[in-house]
């Protein structure tokens, strides 16, 4: 019976610590493929009649073999799969004669090969060497050869059992397929010579076989050190820049699990997990895996350091752990507890003087801290500065965008807000740090859209779109992209262009699958495209279930919309009581509504007012509106209230003070408004001048009423591009009376036409559905 010594001062699950390289069946491959490709280059140098390689060739074989290298191991037909089109075909029959030796003739062809091998980096003729020996590849088959000597008779002989299971297994893993056995008859099938394929009772011997080996795994499963590390570092690279191009969350949780079986102590895997469970938002999960990380690593990284050296490098796990559990804690929305952790790896910092790990924390800490004082601002202040001292351009950057966010929220004037983030540009553009130049234009888009600079807001979203932000091959794909993208089919669907603002949603929901973190986004979009066409439709049930989807990804929008599809429906107290509620209500937690949305909350109470008949309240709610809409400069939603205020002054009979108020304002709405505003402007302007004229005399009087019909012919156009038949019935019964006190008859009997086939397809359920600015 066979005893293996154990070391009783090497903690390893097994006790005893793992190769730092072993031969497998998939190694072995690449090595045959490699001695191959060599043996047919010598022989084209000697012989005219040999197999020619060109240079497109060779290259294409060495970036193959130094990606295989890389990755993880990979089962014999996916390797079939990736050489076909690589390799030619007399290279692959040779590869394969040589796998088929292998698995026929024992160990001795197996042994004379690595010697063999050996002799590509090794020669007897120093002359003669073919791959330097320092080279990946010399490196590599050196490797292959040391791993392989140290290798006892019996272990030998286990690994030829191993490398016959491996590929019997891989034939009976497809033999019930016959389309796939068929593939594999001439290269995997044949390895096991005539005979029919296993069974899987032959597959459970063929498993039973693998077991017998000594530290071995699965094709797929092992993974070396160097193999692992290119794994987590390439999965956490798409994971930052491109989730959608990363490995699916539950296929690589296996990957790591699979890892994890092979080098139970790698912490870096366990970190791999951590952000493969925030993907999905499995707080446990994710909190177990941050805490396994920094045990192992703390446990590491003093093996061969003294124990000073020990103590400080545990010391740096815990304070970068507490700092990564109060990230993860904000991320759930926990604030208490990711303030609490914060302020341990703040204190820990401070007792060991790590400025970088303070900078870090103090980015957090104005994060968590009070939203819109004057020292939140002296916080992103110092840690923009002290981030230039430190020579932390991320952080600094990243500082300089928080700031300008932080002075938008508290009445700073935009030239310097946009002054800030044009420093933030000036620093991505030195480092070349792709995903803040796209947060940066993602965030110019929402400020403008904020102003109601509208071409502007387009403008930055489509340079998000536009950038050039690839990296080792791999393009930014991150949150402010998807962010990008819902901002122009939110300003498509303001034109009218439902089809192609959901065809943008569409190209989102490509480029961000509901399985990413960053999906509610392009969710809560699609949603509101929705319920915006639905409720212009009086489709109240689609509304209905567009306010109760919106409600799983933002709260505050939905509770807005559910407000307007109560009045829409007649239900003028739910309504008042769910826009009081929310005008009273406090931010969120984490994250508080942008100055915009306590004057658009204020705008729809407005306006249930006046279909309510209440002016004079409702001129209270403009009034405020305006007010805070001049604080923080909003000048597009300035304009609306305006002319919010010119529609009471109508109705308390002042249209020329309606009208100059118009006059001043109206072409902002028309620059920058979505065709809604545009028509409900035009159409507040078309009544106010008729009723200014009304005692002005007959010319004047009528040239109001003929500029009154051109007016009207803008508004239905607008509301029909918009799907609004409800507001159009509204502006052609205008126009028929416009048309009627011109004398125009048959124009007006045309417009009451129009008015009674739309009635009859639309009818009008509701008298709050006709009145007002809604």
């Amino acid at each position: 019976m066979m005893t293996t010594q154990q070391d009783l001062f090497i903690f390893d699950p097994h006790g005893r610590k793992p190769l730092k390289e072993q031969v497998t069946p998939h190694k072995l491959s690449l090595l045959v493929l490699v001695y191959g490709y060599q043996q047919m280059l010598k022989e084209s140098q000697d012989e005219m009649d040999a197999v020619v390689f060109t240079e497109r060739e060779k290259r294409d074989f060495m970036t193959s073999i130094l990606d295989l290298l890389q990755s993880p191991d990979l089962e014999l037909l996916e390797l079939k799969q990736r050489l076909e089109g690589i390799l030619k075909p007399v290279l692959l029959d040779c590869f394969f004669d040589r796998l088929k030796q292998f698995y026929t003739d024992g160990v001795k062809p197996l042994m004379d090969f690595f010697d063999a091998a050996n002799g590509l980096v090794c020669p007897e003729n120093p002359g003669e060497a073919r791959i330097s020996k320092s080279s990946v590849m010399g490196l590599f088959i050196r490797r292959m050869v040391l791993a392989f000597n140290k290798l006892s008779f019996s272990q030998v002989t286990s690994f030829h059992r191993k490398i016959k299971a491996y590929y019997d297994i891989m034939a009976a893993r497809y033999g019930d397929d016959p389309d796939l056995a068929k593939s594999l008859t001439d290269s995997v099938m044949s390895l096991s010579g005539a005979g029919p394929p296993l069974t899987r009772s032959g597959l459970a011997k063929s498993f039973e076989a693998m077991n017998l080996n000594d530290g071995g795994g699965l094709s797929g499963g092992f993974y070396s050190q160097k193999q692992a590390e290119y794994f987590i570092a390439q999965q956490a690279f798409l994971l930052l820049h491109n989730e959608g191009k990363a490995l699916p969350p539950t296929r690589l949780q296996e990957k790591i699990t699979s890892m994890l079986k092979a080098k139970p102590d790698l912490a870096e895997a366990h970190f791999l997990s951590y952000l493969n469970s925030l993907r999905v938002k499995e707080y446990c999960t994710a909190v177990h895996n941050l805490y396994h990380y920094f045990d192992r690593n703390a446990n590491l990284t003093g093996e061969t350091t003294g124990q000073a050296n020990k103590n400080r490098e545990e010391d740096v796990c815990r304070r970068y752990a507490a700092l990564n559990l109060a990230a993860l804690q904000y991320r759930f929305g926990h604030k208490d507890e990711s303030m609490a952790a914060l302020n341990e790896a703040i204190r820990m910092a401070q007792e060991t003087n790590d400025h970088i790990c303070l900078q870090h924390a103090l980015s957090w800490l104005h994060r968590l801290g009070e939203k819109g004082v004057s020292q939140a601002a002296n916080l992103m202040e110092r840690s923009v500065s002290k981030s230039g001292e430190l020579s932390l351009p991320y952080l600094m950057s990243l500082g300089v965008q928080a700031l300008a966010k932080h002075n938008a929220f508290a009445n700073a004037k935009p030239a310097s807000i946009f002054e800030y983030l044009l420093k933030s540009d000036i620093l991505n553009c030195q480092h070349s740090v792709a995903g803040l130049m796209c947060v940066s234009y993602s965030q110019k888009a929402a400020l403008w859209h904020m102003y109601g600079k509208r071409e502007s807001s387009s403008m930055c979203s489509q340079l998000v779109l536009n950038l050039d932000t690839s990296e080792s091959g791999v393009f930014h794909n991150g949150e402010s992209l998807c962010i990008a993208l819902c901002n122009l089919a939110q300003q498509m669907a303001d034109k009218g262009l439902y089809t192609a603002a959901l065809d943008v949603v569409g190209n989102a929901k490509q480029r961000f699958p509901s399985h990413t973190q960053h999906a509610h986004i392009w969710m809560g979009c699609e949603q509101m495209v929705l319920f915006d066409r639905a409720i212009l439709n009086h489709r109240h049930k689609a509304a209905e279930q567009a306010v109760l989807n919106l409600r799983a990804v933002n709260q505050n929008e939905a509770n807005l919309r559910n407000a307007i599809l109560l009045k829409e429906q007649g239900e003028v107290t739910a309504a008042f009581t769910q826009l009081h509620t929310l005008l009273a209500s406090k931010a969120d937690q984490c994250e508080e509504p942008t100055p915009d949305f306590p004057c658009r909350v204020l705008l729809a109470l407005s306006d249930l007012y006046i279909q309510t008949g209440s002016h004079t309240t409702a001129l209270t709610h403009v009034t405020d509106c305006i007010t805070r809409a001049k604080q923080h400069h909003l000048q597009y939603l300035v304009a609306i209230a305006t002319v919010h205020l010119s529609y009471i002054q109508f109705h308390m009979k002042l249209p020329k003070q309606a009208l100059s108020l118009l006059e001043v304002n109206m072409l902002t709405v028309l620059t920058n408004g979505s065709c809604l505003d545009q028509a409900k402007t035009l159409y507040v302007y078309a009544k106010c001048r008729v009723a200014a004229a009304a005692k002005d005399g007959e010319g004047p009087r009528k040239a109001a009423l003929l500029s009154g019909v051109d007016l009207m012919n803008k508004v239905v156009a607008l509301y029909q591009v918009m799907e609004a038949q409800h507001r159009m019935k509204d502006a052609l019964y205008y126009q028929a009376r416009l048309y009627n006190d011109l004398g125009y008859h048959s124009e007006r009997n045309k417009c009451a036409h129009r008015f009674k086939q739309l009635d009859q397809q639309f009818p009008t359920l509701s008298r709050i559905t006709v009145l007002g600015l809604g």
